[in-house]
């Protein structure tokens, strides 16, 4: 499974993932694609952009979403065109929250 991080504006990664969900259902629902790509999985203390005031919401601060995809994931997957890695999709951590409440 492929795991989900909501990630604040120029803070670490920490705490507890978001979700898990298969790669093709990242793809299908959150528009993850291979090209996303940010890093590889050895890198610590992930941070995404620089820090700034706080959206509105209920999910103040969380802007980026982060999808982790180990060897397993590629396993599971019927597309070659991966790697392993943090990506960085292209909907905000309001719009995913949505996806993943259906």
């Amino acid at each position: 499974m492929a795991t989900i991080w909501f990630l604040k504006e120029g803070e670490a990664q920490v705490g507890p993932p978001t979700a898990e969900k298969p790669l093709d259902w990242c793809v299908k629902h959150l528009g993850l694609r291979p090209d996303n790509w940010l890093t590889d999985l050895a890198t610590k203390n992930l941070t995404v952009g620089e820090k700034s005031k706080a959206g509105l919401g209920p999910y103040r601060g969380f802007r980026f979403v982060i999808v982790e995809v180990d060897q397993d994931d590629l396993s599971a997957s019927s597309s070659k065109d991966w790697k392993t890695g943090f990506h960085l999709i292209d909907m905000d951590a309001t719009e995913a929250r949505k996806v993943l409440e259906k």
